[in-house]
């Protein structure tokens, strides 16, 4: 289910269960489909997982002091888990903006864990698929970034390589 959320009704296709996300993103560059490439990497680990990673790789970005900040923020609640700073977060990112890296991330962690809601109103949970696809949102803007003037598939080989070491060349 979280496949279709994710990915082209091509890649889907394709997608192979039995190889590894990065080995199913190896295949999707061959043909260019960069975008699906990151999906794969965002399915085949945890969010949270995934997020770690993500922000490890936005440090690659020069950053300004609060998206600094929001980064610093988000690793110590990978340690912590506390809900005030899921929340401290949520707010970092929302002026950072959703459309940056570090605040795709950030609303990504704000998904991951708890209520939409303040305390003081009835819970609201969101949908499960939404969290791996703001991660995903934020490695195609990081993508497109990290390629700077070339095309969008030169910051994903970039990546693709990045998780491939981090995951010990398997």
């Amino acid at each position: 289910m979280m496949k279709e959320k994710l990915m082209t009704p091509e890649a889907f296709a394709g997608y192979r269960s039995a190889d590894s996300g990065y080995e199913n993103a190896l295949n999707l560059m061959v043909s260019g489909q960069w975008e699906d490439a990151l999906a794969s990497l965002v399915l085949d680990k945890t969010p949270e997982k995934v997020l770690g990673w993500v922000v490890q790789q936005v440090t690659q970005l020069p950053l300004n002091p609060p998206a600094l900040q929001c980064v610093a923020d988000i690793n110590q609640w990978l340690k912590t888990h506390d809900e005030g700073l899921r929340r401290d977060i949520f707010l970092q990112a929302e002026n950072l903006g959703f459309d940056t890296p570090v605040g795709a991330a950030g609303l990504a962690l704000f998904w991951m864990q708890g209520s939409m809601t303040p305390d003081e109103f009835e819970a609201v949970y969101p949908e499960a698929h939404l969290a791996p696809l703001m991660l995903h949102c934020a490695l195609k803007q990081l993508s497109v970034l990290l390629a700077a003037d070339n095309a969008p598939l030169i910051g994903t080989q970039n990546l693709l390589a990045q998780w491939h070491t981090v995951q010990g060349g398997h």
